[in-house]
């Protein structure tokens, strides 16, 4: 009997800890919805938007600007999306959080499949675990805006641009889905096809190849419809803008400008890991997985990997090397789901070398960081949460007061909503 429940317990030890893992996120990500999570201008102006689909039926052709000053706009699925939660919550922007939660559980669900097709189980929840327990991610996901869209998109365009260069041509429809989907998320989309461009050389020559990839082309362009229904109404006011913007912000590719990038590059292996003394050290990853990745086997799908990973970093570098504008972190966005996977596969190698040493050093390595982790989450404290604010506009309403409309305000939104029910 004891060796049977030993091997019960064997068989099912690897879901346990992946039910384990999965608890602790959704507690990270939905503990305290109200007192955590921001709702700011972002967030407000998804929030009209909302109210204008379900309240007034007035279904938009374009959604959030794409950058400050551009006069561009991304495409309007996000708002559609956010919609359907402030549907069920009857307006109230709490749907905001439930929102930023449900699509970090996808990002969660991704991740995990992703790595394991990709590399191993032991890597996947070593994955899945890095992703639950930084508090950087943490606050991210908790966090609702386009943005958190990125890296679930990334990791399902790396994912069936992997499969279609080691052929498996059907995912050129999963490609074409995502990547013309990833420009209804964020202007750094632009990235997906350059990326895609840089690995033509590689894709598969047969006639079931090159039907797929027909079929493909109007999957991608579909989801162009509604900006170019605006640009025809409109007699091409975005492109416009666009024109005039990339006029503007281009300066040519440059040395200096290169070397200057090359951290933000990999800022997020800085980010995701926490500890400032590794800030001199995000540019080792990349090539130490490479070499412990390639080290057992050379094949052609293990080098296809590596190129297209490398593309990963490569390309959002070189595109904002051309860019004169300003640069912020999220932009790199796109690069956290390899970065996990990364750094999860390094992990699940260096732990099985058979000397004790290195798994010492991990052990205490992961322990803290674990420990700090949940530490800093537990001291988060936010004055300006949804809470305090429904709480003021309430106290507001019942003192007989009136509340302007201010556009991105949050006391602007809660009062209509209080005052229309």
């Amino acid at each position: 009997m004891n060796i049977i429940h030993m091997s019960l317990c064997k068989k099912y030890l690897p879901v346990i800890f992946l039910s384990i893992i999965f608890i602790a996120h959704l507690f990270f990500r939905f503990y305290q919805i109200e007192e955590r999570n921001t709702f700011g201008w972002d967030q407000v102006d998804n929030a009209w938007a909302a109210k204008n689909i379900i309240v007034d039926h007035n279904y938009p052709l374009l959604g959030m600007t794409a950058k400050g000053n551009s006069g561009v706009q991304i495409g309007p699925a996000y708002y559609y999306l956010i919609a359907i939660f402030y549907f069920f919550t009857n307006l109230d922007p709490i749907a905001s959080g439930i929102f930023a939660g449900v699509t970090s559980i996808l990002t969660f669900l991704l991740l995990f499949y992703v790595a394991k097709k990709l590399f191993s189980f032991p890597t996947a929840l070593c994955a899945v675990f890095i992703y639950t327990i930084s508090i950087f991610i943490i606050h991210a996901d908790r966090v609702q805006w386009p943005v958190n869209f990125i890296t679930p998109v990334s990791l399902v365009v790396f994912y069936s641009l992997y499969r279609v260069l080691t052929g498996s041509v059907k995912y050129f429809l999963v490609l074409a889905l995502s990547v013309g989907f990833s420009f209804h998320v964020h202007f750094t989309a632009i990235f997906f096809p350059l990326i895609v461009l840089c690995t033509i050389p590689f894709f598969p020559r047969n006639k079931i190849a090159i039907r797929y990839m027909l079929f493909s082309i109007p999957v991608f362009f579909v989801w162009f419809l509604p900006n170019i229904l605006f640009e025809v109404i409109t007699k091409g006011e975005s492109s416009k803008n666009l024109l005039s913007y990339v006029n503007t912000y281009y300066h040519g590719l440059h040395l200096r400008r290169v070397m200057q990038l090359a951290h933000d590059a990999f800022i997020q292996f800085e980010q995701v890991l926490f500890f400032r003394f590794l800030r001199s050290f995000v540019f080792i990853f990349f090539p130490l997985f490479t070499f412990f990745y390639l080290l057992k086997e050379k094949s052609r799908e293990r080098i296809i990997l590596c190129y297209v990973i490398g593309l990963w970093f490569l390309i959002p570098w070189l595109v904002f090397a051309v860019y004169s504008g300003e640069i912020t972190d999220y932009y790199f966005s796109s690069t956290r789901p390899i970065v996990i996977m990364i750094l999860a596969y390094i992990t699940v190698r260096i732990f099985f070398i058979r000397n004790m040493l290195p798994k010492i050093i991990l052990i205490i390595f992961w322990t803290s960081y674990t420990v700090i982790n949940i530490q800093n989450f537990f001291a988060l404290e936010d004055r300006q949460n949804l809470k305090v604010q429904k709480m003021k506009v309430k106290s507001v309403i019942q003192n007989g007061g009136y509340i302007d409309f201010v556009h991105g305000s949050a006391d602007s939104y809660l009062y209509y909503i209080y005052t229309k029910k």
